[in-house]
């Protein structure tokens, strides 16, 4: 009896042991070119993969890094470093992968050694696989917005994503890739690809106001409907796409604009009051419910809150999220992007730094020359931004070094901001907290097609920085920003 006893535990134990093994995955890495400090990897919480719930792995000096994942369910994983993707894994319970990448490399930067690496290897030349890597729904709609039958427009897409399939389907008859592994990509890239008539249909719906839309209301109304039938935001396995979050954003656009038929001008008023994602969310709980719900919920507010607009809506918002869920897996990952929005508004009742000036008759200067002349300067430093350009708030991290460089050159610096009338406060309030030191405008309209002339481009890209002379002349069209600091050293050091 205690010998069998004894059997059965030993039975018992190794069944137990079997299972946790099975239960979670191994990533072994080594990382070559310039190796970061850590690298990032995406956390499958119910099987979802989204480019904000991560966590990270120490990388040793020479490059090796080991990541442990427990696992229910094949998933996406996406290896990244601040939002740069290195690429992604299709990841099945008890399976090791081994992975190389190379940061400076043109070419197969990114390579997988496991039994599926073809699959793998198919997968990551999708050029839209993730958001951090594809974009938007709309980016992808290039394709079709001159197109003004829907049929024909549907029948495109459809033959698209046969077309990307194709590959897979031929790896899994020659068993080469499971039968696990092709549902998840075949799910995901459905979802996608019913994603990008959605959004269509959102890009036809805003250009009816301008006449310019190709689908007729009752055209673009039916497309979009159709997706949520065939592809219904209740599929426990959209929750497995990286692109459920811009998936359920489309659906929730449309129950609001076509079905609700709520008026733009309503919205854009919670806008201006600052109610915007208080009303999103409100919205959002009208037609979620569950876990779509909980995880929509903490993916928006970390969504927004990366922007880096420091909207103090994000803070009450949070705190609302951790009083309906208090057990929530995702209060982890909002949290640290919370409190620079928290620390944003506190440091907006200190005094401001008397480095940092406001142009006076700013409404009178229309041109580069107008700004500059009344300063009775010798060399300005010009940045161009904006409040909502994220690029552009990254810069300013490097502005200690800058401001010294400057000064050793006796350069001035000058901030144009191309933020509209609406975001004055916003604008003040972020020349505050990054306490840019140095000379302030907001352009006016003639200001900003003045810049836009100069850009040789209307659609200027930002951030931008110049060179000019005492009179507002440029003298070097585009130098580096203080990010690039000892480049930007040089480009003076030449004037």
């Amino acid at each position: 009896m205690k010998l069998t006893q004894f059997i059965l535990i030993l039975l018992f134990s190794s069944f137990a042991i079997g299972q946790g093994k099975k239960n979670e995955i191994k990533i072994t890495g080594k990382i070559t070119g310039k190796i970061p400090d850590i690298i990032e990897y995406t956390l499958p919480i119910h099987g979802i993969d989204y480019f904000g719930f991560t966590d990270s792995a120490q990388i040793d000096s020479s490059g090796n890094f080991q990541i442990t994942i427990p696992l229910e369910k094949p998933s996406f994983i996406d290896l990244s470093n601040s939002y740069k993707s290195y690429g992604t894994l299709i990841i099945e319970p008890g399976m090791t992968y081994k992975v190389s990448i190379n940061t400076e490399a043109s070419e197969n930067k990114f390579v997988v050694e496991s039994p599926n690496q073809k699959g793998q290897i198919l997968y990551n030349q999708i050029p839209n696989r993730s958001m951090i890597v594809g974009g938007h729904f709309e980016l992808e709609t290039k394709k079709y917005t001159q197109d003004s039958v829907p049929s024909e427009i549907k029948q495109k897409i459809e033959q698209s994503k046969e077309a990307e399939m194709a590959g897979f389907k031929k790896l899994l008859k020659e068993k080469v890739i499971s039968k696990d592994f092709y549902n998840l990509v075949e799910t995901d890239r459905d979802y996608f690809n019913k994603g990008i008539q959605g959004g269509l249909a959102f890009i036809n719906y805003l250009l009816v106001a301008q006449n310019k839309n190709k689908l007729s209301k009752e055209q673009f109304s039916e497309m979009w409907k159709e997706i949520f039938q065939s592809n219904p935001v209740t599929n426990p396995k959209l929750l497995s796409s990286p692109w459920f979050y811009f998936y359920i954003e489309n659906y929730l656009r449309y129950n609001e604009l076509i079905l609700e038929k709520v008026d733009t001008k309503i919205i854009a008023e919670f806008q201006k009051k600052g109610q915007i994602h208080t009303h999103n969310i409100d919205n959002a709980k009208k037609y979620l419910s569950g876990l779509q719900l909980e995880y929509y919920f903490a993916a928006y507010v970390y969504y927004e809150a990366i922007n880096n607009n420091y909207e103090k809506e994000l803070i009450t918002l949070f705190e609302q999220f951790k009083k309906e869920y208090p057990s929530s897996p995702y209060k982890h990952f909002l949290e640290p992007v919370i409190m620079p929005i928290i620390a944003f508004h506190k440091k907006q009742a200190g005094p401001l730094n008397e480095k940092i000036n406001f142009i006076a008759n700013s409404s009178n200067l229309n041109s580069v020359n107008d700004v500059l002349k009344s300063l009775n300067g010798k060399q300005y430093y010009v940045d161009i931004w904006a409040t909502w350009c994220s690029p552009c708030k990254a810069e300013f991290k490097d502005n200690a070094k800058l401001y010294e460089l400057l000064k050793s050159k006796n350069i001035t610096m000058v901030y144009i901001s191309i933020d509209k009338e609406s975001r004055e406060k916003q604008w003040k309030e972020m020349i505050h907290f990054y306490n840019l030191e140095g000379y302030h405008i907001r352009v006016n309209e003639k200001l900003d097609a003045n810049l836009r002339s100069l850009y040789g481009n209307q659609s200027m890209g930002i951030p931008w920085h110049f060179l000019t002379d005492e009179n507002g002349n440029i003298v070097k069209k585009n130098v580096s920003g203080p990010s690039e600091i000892e480049n930007l050293e040089k480009q003076l050091s030449n004037n």
